[in-house]
Order: structure tokens, then sequence, then C-alpha cells
């Protein structure tokens, strides 16, 4: 399937990408704009989402805007914002229903009706509708306070923070609740008008349609303004650890949270040592096989989970725990232990072949549900890698122990972090 999935340059820094896939009975169009991760802008970035999909110039109210996608066999539309490596990524997903099973052609409508409610948003004395936009702050206020409740989530973002620091991935893709007062429905809506203006634009659709259709009518229905488009700078990925970061933090908590953050120090676009960091991840902590699983959780019986994962862009490794308090300083060496071993060579066949087949697995998974497929060639084009699924499973087959010592061999732990009552 993936030969059919095409590239196309519509001008000014706007791309779109078609990705059959004749097994939805859907078509999802996805709309992403990335900004380069900046405190002065985050906040508002995080508003956008909601206010643009809560009213538009033809349809000025959420009812309007249900009716409409109601008229259009049920369609359904969202908006959000994540963070992507040391960007911000405002995304724009409308679902609709594969004209195939319909008795009339809704794709054109579908765009167009998109468009307004991109192109064409509520305006109400050169800003932002102010009833719409304070109902929004209100919601992105209890979104970031909500952050605390998930303890695993939160000690996550606090080691990054910690970690990161002066680094633009300590940056919250959710924004700050102080930003909030600051901004006006004239601020908010003439920063809507420079990111679309100046902001890299992808544009994905995936389902069973047809090319020439699709090309022609998104060319024809999106009216996007364009300037000059900002250049986003790839992350730095490099750090010299001088001294280990040890932070201790108190909640009333009933379970301790530990996270271990390494620089690995490696570009994800050497394959030669990316690949191999990955399947190395897995070994120590992808699951039920890994190392951290089967000696600190199931025979010291020391955390109640653990799991280790890679940020790619940033070369980040880290190790996530839920631990009792008198467990700490025990699990911290038996990490440290883990991935020693690993560094030694000390893998069996069985963790590696393993771990392969959960990474592989997980590959092949992405085409299951609509939007996988999306996110995956988006994040491609993002890091000029354009790897194919295909590529990725061969690039993961081929990982051998020695490699994985090789790109294991310079990790270095730069922070640990423990949340404890």
């Amino acid at each position: 399937m993936e030969k059919d999935i095409k590239k196309i340059n519509l001008g000014k820094n706007i791309n779109l990408t078609l990705i059959p896939a004749k097994k939805f009975k859907s078509n999802l169009v996805s709309i992403y704009i990335q900004r380069l991760l900046d405190k002065e802008e985050a906040t508002k970035n995080a508003l956008l989402p909601t206010i643009i999909t809560s009213g538009c110039e033809k349809y000025p109210s959420v009812r309007e805007i249900s009716n409409k996608l109601d008229d259009l066999y049920g369609s359904s539309m969202l908006g959000d914002v994540s963070k992507r490596g040391e960007r911000q990524v405002i995304t724009f997903k409308i679902i609709s229903t594969n004209e195939r099973y319909l008795d009339e052609k809704i794709f054109t409508d579908v765009i167009g009706f998109f468009n307004e409610v991109l192109n064409k948003p509520l305006v109400v004395d050169g800003g932002f509708n102010k009833a719409y936009l304070d109902i929004e702050k209100t919601n992105l206020k209890d979104r970031i306070q909500s952050k605390i409740n998930d303890k695993s989530r939160y000690a996550l973002e606090r080691t990054f923070e910690e970690m990161c620091e002066g680094e633009k991935f300590s940056i919250s893709e959710i924004g700050y609740e102080e930003d909030l007062e600051k901004i006006s429905p004239q601020d908010l809506y003439e920063h809507y008008k420079k990111i679309i203006r100046t902001s890299p634009i992808d544009i994905v659709v995936e389902g069973d349609f047809d090319e020439k259709e699709v090309v022609d009518t998104i060319s024809k229905n999106f009216t996007f303004e364009r300037d000059e488009i900002i250049q986003i700078p790839r992350e730095e990925y490099k750090k010299d650890i001088k001294e280990v970061k040890v932070i201790e933090e108190k909640m009333d908590i009933t379970q301790g949270k530990l996270v271990m953050g390494y620089r690995t120090n490696i570009d994800f676009k050497d394959e030669d040592r990316y690949y191999p960091l990955v399947v190395g991840c897995n070994v120590l902590g992808g699951g039920p096989h890994s190392k951290m699983f089967i000696n600190i959780r199931e025979k010291e019986s020391l955390c109640y989970y653990i799991y280790s994962s890679v940020e790619k862009h940033k070369g980040i490794l880290f190790v996530s725990s839920g631990i009792e308090v008198q467990n700490y300083e025990k699990t911290v060496e038996l990490v440290k232990k883990q991935l020693e071993s690993l560094k030694a060579g000390e893998i069996s066949q069985d963790e590696i072949e393993n771990s392969k087949s959960a990474l592989i697995n997980s590959m092949k998974s992405l085409s299951d549900s609509i939007g996988g497929m999306s996110d995956f060639y988006f994040a491609q084009g993002m890091s000029n890698t354009n790897s194919t699924i295909e590529q990725i499973i061969d690039n993961v087959a081929k990982v051998k122990n020695e490699d994985i010592v090789k790109a294991f061999k310079e990790i270095e732990l730069d922070i640990v972090y423990f949340l404890r009552n």
C-alpha cells in the first residue's frame, strides 16, 4: 500500500499527502500547523484549536457547527495541540463518511465547510468572540490545572522541565495559566492570522478516494493567506553531562513516582545507531519481556509499573516507575544495573527477538484505525526522514546485539526525579 502514498507540493509551503486506505468507510482530512515552541505564544496556540472550532462567520455557534456536521452525514471535527520535539503542532481534523456508501457526493461540501471554519473565523469588533474566548480560557485553565491529577504524567513533565531547563523542549504545549489573562480577543485573532500566514502547513487525506478529485477539491477550496514562512530549526540533541541532577518533590500522594532521564546523544537520522537504541530501549523496559519488568517488578517486587521510552527528536531515553518511597534507592540502583547490562552486551536472543516483534507489530498496527497513518506520515515529513513503515520494520529487523552495545555505550544519566509523599 505504501507505494501508493503521494506527496504533492501545493505551493506557499503547503504540502498535501494522500494515503489511500480502502479498508475504511470514512475519509479523514487533517491539517497540521507547525510552530517552534515559544513560551511567549504557547498559551495562545493552545487556545486556538477550540476557539476556531466553536464558531465561524457562516456558522457562528457550536450548535450551528454541529447542525452542519449532522447535515454532512454525521461528520465530526476536532482541534488539538501537541508537542513534537521542540515544535508545537496545532491540528484540525474532519472525518466524513466515504461517498461510496452514500447517494450523493459530499467531499467538496466537507472541504468547503472545513475551509469556512479555518479561514473565515467568527470575528466581533476586530477579535474573536469574547464570550467564546472566556469559555475556552476556563477550559484551558482546567486542563492545565488537571495535569497534576495524573501523577505519572506530571512527574514526566516535571522531569523534562528540569532536565531541559533553558531548552525549548521544557516548554508546555498546553501553555501556562498565568498567561491566560493577558490574551485579548483582538490579540488572539491577530496571532491566528499571523500563524496561518507564516507557518508550515501540511494537509493529509486518508481513506478511499479519487486522487484527482481530492487534489482539485483541496486546491480550489482551501484559501489560506500566505506570507514569508518561518524556518523551524532542528533540535539540539547533544549535551555533555557535568553533574547528575537529583530532584525530590513532595506531594500528598500514596505512590512515589520515579523518573530517570538519560542523554543518548544519538541523531534519529543516524539509522546505524538510532534503531539499535530503540530496540535496546524495548529490551530495557518495553513490556513483560523486558529486563526491568522481569528483574525489578517481578523478581524484586519493587514497583507497580516500570517502562522506558525514547524521545527521538531530543535524543532522550527515560525510565518511569511507580514505587513505594522506601524502595527509591534500591530501584534507582537496579535501573542503573539493567542499563549497564545492556552496555555490556548481556542480552539474550529471546530478549532481542521479543523486542523486535513488539516494535514491528506496533508499526504494523498503525493502519488498523483511521488516523494512525496520517500522524505517522506527517511526523516523517516534519522530521525530513520520509521513511516508510516497511523501511522502519526492515531497520528494526536488522538490529544485532553488538549494534545495541554500540548505541548504548555513550548514554549518560542526566536527572533522577522523585515525586514522593
